[in-house]
């Protein structure tokens, strides 16, 4: 890689990662039924997994991990510091540190990688089956509820998220066809 193409790939995740920070600015929807809100962040996620790929985009992820455990208040309602690593929400967020690497991984194995129709789909799924599952088991501890109880709960998130995965898709299409995003 080049030193213009490796000042681009930096510029590029550094906005990426600015990106997802400010989305963290908008306050979550709590849904009162479980400790969770509805944040926007989590299409930034998908976002950063469809578009840098698994190193840069588990690159950003960590960075942005490292940031919340020095208490930067960059997640949703102005939360951050270690202790958010062992509330209700940690493994929905320890979760997005490895989509990029779960999701890129599975994609370049699939018989039409390149589809936006295939990786919509694949992104739902990682979305639901990963980040639900390890939120499920976080929210199960950390909230004392039986884990089936906890799994039903992410059933308000699907319609959400659902949208959001379309979003990032529609949104990432465009993207990628701008030359800085080319290489």
């Amino acid at each position: 890689m080049s030193k213009n193409n490796s000042l681009s790939a930096l510029t590029i995740s550094a906005a990426f990662l600015a990106l997802l920070i400010v989305m963290g600015m908008i306050p979550g929807i709590p849904l009162g039924v479980i400790p969770v809100p509805i944040v926007v962040q989590n299409l930034g996620v998908m976002l950063i997994t469809l578009l840098l790929g698994a190193k840069r985009g588990t690159a950003v992820m960590a960075v942005f991990m490292i940031l919340i455990a020095l208490g930067l208040p960059i997640l949703s309602g102005g939360r951050g510091g270690w202790v958010v690593f062992m509330g209700p929400s940690a493994g929905y967020i320890i979760s997005w540190l490895f989509m990029p690497i779960i999701y890129n991984g599975i994609l370049k194995r699939l018989p039409n990688p390149g589809s936006w129709w295939v990786k919509g789909i694949l992104l739902w799924v990682i979305s639901i089956i990963w980040v639900y599952g390890i939120g499920t088991l976080f929210l199960s501890s950390s909230a004392h509820l039986p884990f089936w109880s906890a799994l039903v709960a992410n059933g308000f998130f699907i319609i959400g998220d659902t949208i959001k995965v379309v979003l990032a898709v529609i949104i990432a299409m465009a993207v990628s066809r701008m030359p800085a995003m080319a290489d």
